[in-house]
């Protein structure tokens, strides 16, 4: 629809809305450097990716489900383990109306305007949903007198994970478990790269992405998005200086020149997925289990020229849940790396411990699946 088309649309329905209730208005700097003006505590929001929602429940572990007036739909397309395990424990999920599948493409400015939304809640890189570079529809969100807030937990996690769940904690009138999730996230970051910045051997690690979402071998990562849990690990990238972008797709005969010491890959198996789907995926996240997990990972390793790599015979291989990437979990997931690729510098650090207070602290779910797994069966580290 063209932009003249949106406002017309905007202006009707902005004079039939109902004014809000007027609450303390504050000025805050989001994190793509864009000053928002905007009353709170905010009451219902709509989330540019539905994926956030477990960020929500770092501030509202009783029910974060509750603040959601719209979201996009790619949490129930992309995670549905994740997403069914929402839905159990919040039926109400199923009632959200959905503002569009996964990218902006699909956004709907419209049904985003009728939910009357306080605030929407955009990636600050896009991905799987409107972003900062989304002009058109920050426009007419603008027209609207919605305010948008853009997070981050994608473009630089370590640094503005933090940052955004403070933003959230404002705007929900959460401020102070927003501050014990930081502090409980900086203290954990704190146990890795207080050691990994020192280091001075740092092993060669491939980081393979969405293993079996294409039938080629190997969509590698580079620098960027998990490419920097390899870095703040204690790990040098194999590919990472020779990928410009996010992703790129390499050869096994590159691979095998390259004969890294870890091979990392992340997971994009669902245990919401059918068998079909996942028979070539590696399967985490929730409702899944070690066996299923590491039994996946092999089936993975099985594709040809593979097992000549000397970290496949190392049995040093690793599986994280691809969605790290867009989550605060993330940390938890970085002290996972650095143990399999310092576990003498890392001894007494324990991801595992890490995990459960993230979900007995800081989760509206239970902690019922696996994240992260190894190849080895000694122990899902």
């Amino acid at each position: 629809m063209k932009l003249n088309r949106l406002l017309s649309f905007v202006a009707a329905t902005f004079l039939c809305a109902n004014a809000a209730q007027a609450g303390e208005t504050i000025t805050l700097t989001d994190i793509a450097g864009r000053e928002v003006t905007l009353e709170v505590p905010v009451k219902h929001m709509i989330l540019g990716e539905g994926r956030f929602l477990p960020s929500l429940g770092i501030l509202d572990p009783e029910n974060p489900v509750r603040w959601v007036a719209g979201m996009m739909g790619e949490f129930k397309q992309l995670d549905p383990g994740s997403f069914n395990q929402y839905r159990a424990k919040f039926p109400e999920i199923d009632d959200i109306p959905l503002i569009g599948r996964s990218g902006s493409e699909s956004f709907s400015v419209e049904k985003a305007i009728t939910v009357e939304p306080d605030v929407a809640i955009f990636g600050m890189s896009g991905g799987h949903g409107p972003g900062s570079k989304s002009h058109e529809i920050l426009s007419v969100m603008g027209a609207a007198d919605i305010p948008v807030v853009m997070i981050d937990f994608r473009s630089k996690p370590f640094e503005n994970t933090p940052k955004s769940i403070r933003i959230l904690g404002k705007l929900m009138g959460k401020e102070d478990q927003a501050e014990a999730f930081a502090k409980f996230y900086e203290d954990n970051l704190n146990k890795v790269i207080s050691k990994t910045a020192t280091l001075a051997n740092k092993p060669s690690v491939f980081l393979e992405s969405r293993v079996g979402l294409t039938d080629h071998c190997c969509e590698a990562m580079g620098n960027d998005m998990i490419g920097k849990f390899v870095q703040l690990a204690g790990g040098e990238n194999a590919f990472g200086d020779e990928i410009p972008g996010v992703i790129a797709q390499v050869s096994v005969e590159q691979l095998l020149i390259k004969n890294p010491d870890y091979y990392v890959t992340t997971a994009v198996g669902s245990a919401g997925f059918d068998a079909e789907t996942n028979s070539k995926r590696i399967v985490l996240g929730a409702s899944t289990n070690a066996e299923m997990a590491r039994a996946s990972l092999a089936h993975s390793m099985e594709r040809n020229g593979l097992s000549e790599l000397d970290a496949v015979k190392n049995n040093r291989v690793y599986s994280v849940w691809h969605h790290v990437y867009n989550n605060p979990i993330n940390v938890v997931t970085l002290q996972a790396m650095a143990k399999w690729f310092h576990p003498d510098t890392f001894s007494d650090l324990d991801p595992d411990a890490t995990l459960a207070e993230f979900f007995d602290r800081f989760q509206a779910v239970d902690l019922n699946g696996v994240y992260w797994i190894s190849l080895a069966e000694a122990s899902s580290l």
